[in-house]
């Protein structure tokens, strides 16, 4: 069974028909490494479904990027603020690696969605999850030392071994040289 589906069917709490209706509405796309899905300044109209490969989300300030997140297979979101707003994206989605992505656009998943409360629950489902991604994250950063902010990434995520330091060190909030003291320290 593909990632997808499989993620569907868990985050939609749905039978397998109504897991692969949905999957059924999805659009794919394949992306080169460093291909976008959304660049800062656009709209984001779609939500994205992560069957293979890894997509990275990073703002840029003062010409330094700034990883926000790492998408990888299986993994169902979307850029919400912009999203939900139909307001310009401050974040950049792009490839990290090849990957196939699948899509829906705002129309067809709304028309979905009004039809589908296994969709719903989906969207429900994804919405919560990034709540609680972001409350953690905001947390880590009020109360925890660069240390344990990185002993967290590498126990909740595959990050460390998988990407580059620099997409880590910037999550974390140090400095590469920071990371690699943080990391030495562990060894």
């Amino acid at each position: 069974m593909s990632s997808v589906i499989a993620s569907i069917k868990t985050l939609s709490l749905g039978s397998r028909e109504e897991a692969l209706d949905i999957f059924n509405a999805l659009k794919p796309v394949k992306l080169k490494k460093g291909n976008f899905l959304l660049r800062s300044g656009q709209i984001c109209t779609q939500y994205f479904f992560i069957e293979k490969g890894s997509v990275r989300l990073f703002y840029t300030k003062d010409e330094t990027d700034y990883t926000v997140w790492i998408g990888t297979a299986g993994e169902i979101f979307t850029n919400l603020e912009s999203y939900l707003d139909a307001s310009s994206s401050r974040i950049n989605i792009q490839a990290i690696e090849s990957s196939e992505v699948y899509v829906i656009d705002k129309v067809k998943s709304d028309a979905l969605a009004a039809r589908s409360n296994a969709y719903n629950t989906l969207l429900r489902k994804t919405v919560e999850m990034a709540f609680v991604g972001l409350s953690k994250n905001v947390m880590s950063f009020q109360s925890e030392e660069a240390g344990e902010r990185y002993q967290r990434v590498v126990e909740e995520k595959n990050w460390i071994t998988k990407y580059p330091l620099k997409y880590i060190s910037t999550f974390i909030g140090v400095t590469q040289s920071t990371l690699s003291r943080i990391r030495a320290k562990k060894d």
